[in-house]
């Protein structure tokens, strides 16, 4: 599942025949402001638009959907009478609401739930500074409601200034939380709660972003609810960078440790942010170095997807026979995602793959690639989940630059998990349900991994036992 993340023309050949899902485009549009894709500007929901462009905006939705929707039964029937039936009402809007309105009930009427219209001043709104690589040192996600400060880098800019896990992010510098999250309450596919966790990292994320050595002026609550105000020293951050195909460049975050297991024990720790080709060599070698120890947690929180075919691969590690994480169909396509067990090693020294307990932490923000591959692995019986349910986005999809301005997110091929099993909609739903809170956080603990830990620990205690 490669990525392209920018389709501007569907009656073109795609100069890429890549894939990209759901969370790989929203992640795409906040690492590249679409203002500089179209001469264009993003107009507001209020400002008059002409009968030309209504239909030619309505036009261009309907024609990329009809090109390369996979179901041709429905492109056939249902889509044919959206055209009939809506366009009329799309040349007859007289404001950017208005055409919006008809669009999206346009969407509405396709049975899949991997279709989103975002508004162009929004994702400008969302993604202003995502490009400009000076990282604060700390993650986010919505939380009770608020935006919560998740994870501190160790030696990073929020670190140094004394920020703590579970802080509530109140403003970014001009920028209060209030409004972060009310440019996320006008997207209208962020209304279903794990779209509105994505859709709100991607505008905290891209409010912490600036250029690197500037400083950045963040508003928090602290563990009282007292204000404080940090200056953040923006660094640039030590990740691997991909670039690939019509996607602007993405920092590739790999990070691995040893954890103590209650009672005794170690497990490896795997976290990474993207399935890009960049990580692989990384992530080999980790699996090398754990091998003698009691379990592995695979951590995908945060996780948007990416590069689809290396999810079998990465699988093989711990699969000891040749199976599949699930078939993708496309429209002239068929694509088996086929496990082979992994026999050698880094250094090409015969192996055989890692037999113990593996877990694997999902959240809102685990998406595509990592959906299939938690949902995958745990249908053959392999892995146990912890932690949130995944976005339930794990279909692969485009975003395009609609002629006024606005983004269409479009699923392009549908995925089936082993036994026909679908996680999109409704996500992977952990085996043990460990959701972050305040509280938790505050007292520096990680709900997902400590259940993970106590878990692979007894799954130790019964090894031994036998």
């Amino acid at each position: 599942m490669f990525l392209n993340a920018f389709d501007q023309d569907p009656l073109k050949p795609y100069t890429v025949r890549t894939t990209l899902s759901l969370a790989c485009a929203a992640a795409a549009l906040a690492a590249a402001p679409l203002a500089a894709q179209s001469t264009r500007g993003a107009a507001r929901a209020g400002t008059p638009i002409t009968p030309a462009l209504a239909a030619e905006t309505f036009d261009s939705a309907w024609a990329v959907i009809d090109r390369t929707l996979w179901d041709t039964a429905v492109v056939n029937g249902p889509w044919r009478r959206v055209r009939e039936e809506l366009r009329p009402r799309a040349t007859e809007a007289r404001t950017v609401q208005q055409l919006r309105a008809v669009l999206d009930e346009a969407l509405k009427r396709l049975p899949y739930s991997h279709f989103d219209l975002i508004p162009g001043e929004v994702q400008q709104d969302i993604g202003a500074e995502n490009d400009r690589g000076g990282d604060a040192g700390m993650d986010v996600r919505l939380v009770d409601g608020r935006i919560l400060v998740t994870r501190v880098d160790s030696g990073g800019p929020a670190a140094v200034a004394g920020v703590r896990t579970g802080w509530t992010v109140d403003g970014v510098g001009t920028r209060t939380a209030r409004q972060l999250l009310e440019a996320v309450d006008r997207i209208p596919g962020a209304r279903e709660p794990r779209k509105q966790q994505l859709f709100t990292w991607m505008a905290a994320s891209g409010a912490l972003r600036g250029a690197p050595g500037s400083r950045l002026s963040v508003r928090f609550l602290d563990a009282a609810d007292r204000p404080v105000t940090k200056a953040l020293a923006l660094r640039t951050p030590a990740t691997m960078t991909e670039k690939f195909g019509n996607l602007p460049r993405m920092d590739v975050r790999l990070a691995t440790r040893r954890a103590p297991l209650p009672g005794g024990g170690t497990a490896g720790v795997v976290r990474f942010n993207y399935w890009m080709p960049v990580v692989v060599n990384g992530l080999n070698a980790a699996v090398d170095s754990f091998r003698a120890l009691d379990g592995m947690v695979i951590d995908l929180r945060g996780n948007l997807g990416g590069a689809g075919f290396l999810a079998p691969g990465f699988a093989g590690h711990f699969v000891d026979r040749p199976d599949t994480l699930g078939v993708m169909r496309m429209r002239s396509a068929t694509l088996n995602f086929v496990i082979n067990p992994r026999r050698v090693d880094t250094q090409a020294r015969p192996v055989r793959p890692f037999a113990g307990p593996v877990a694997v932490l999902t959240d809102a923000m685990s998406a595509s690639t990592s959906e299939f591959f938690a949902g995958g692995l745990r249908q053959l019986g392999r892995v146990r989940v912890f932690g949130q349910p995944t976005a339930g986005a794990a279909l692969p999809a485009w975003a395009r630059k609609l002629p006024n301005g606005d983004v269409l997110m479009h699923a392009v091929a549908d995925f089936t998990g082993p036994g026909g099993v679908r996680w999109e909609g409704d996500g992977v739903t952990p085996d043990v349900a460990a959701p972050p809170t305040r509280a938790a956080l505050l007292a520096g603990r990680d709900p997902a991994l400590d259940a993970a830990l106590a878990w692979i620990a007894q799954e130790r205690g019964r090894a031994g036992a036998r």
